[in-house]
């Protein structure tokens, strides 16, 4: 089931019949296309019984902030991922902006969006990760990105109902 449009936003769930002994986890494709391109870059098992509801809840509480949504898409890309990931181990994570599905971090990828209140601004990329840092290289990251309407937000979020 493809949700959205894949040359904005849209999101991929698939329930793999083969994966699943029976319907407990219900293991399958979960991806995101971003801009007409895939995250993660690769095919990954997800359990969809708690990622699904998980995405769903965190594409309804969005933040608005102003000036992350107007900051040029690198530099946002980034200072979400350290709101996100604080270098500070005392400081607690703020998942507010991260609307990754656990499975994505596996394959290193994460996604965010940001609202101004009338549309949503959705950054994913795919980090590297530097294991001596424990953190992801934030330097020349490719991060694609997309604008759509709350109203299409809405729609997709009344359509993962569907699935």
């Amino acid at each position: 089931m493809m949700i959205g449009d894949p040359y904005k936003f849209s999101i991929i769930i698939n329930t793999i019949d083969e994966w699943n002994i029976d319907g407990t986890w219900c293991n399958g494709v979960l991806l995101f296309c971003v801009d007409g391109n895939f995250f993660p870059k690769e095919v990954v098992s997800a359990t969809l019984k708690t990622e699904v509801p998980l995405l769903k809840k965190n594409l309804k509480n969005l933040t608005i902030d102003e000036e992350l949504y107007n900051m040029q898409k690198d530099k946002a890309f980034v200072e979400i991922y350290n709101i996100t990931f604080p270098f500070d181990t005392h400081i607690d994570n703020d998942y507010r902006f991260d609307i990754s599905p656990l499975s994505f971090s596996d394959s290193n990828c994460y996604v965010f969006a940001i609202s101004n209140g009338k549309q949503v601004r959705i950054m994913a990329s795919k980090l590297n990760y530097i294991i001596k840092d424990s953190r992801h290289d934030l330097k020349s990251i490719n991060v694609n990105e997309t604008f759509i309407d709350i109203s299409e937000l809405n729609k997709i979020i009344s359509e993962i109902d569907i699935f």
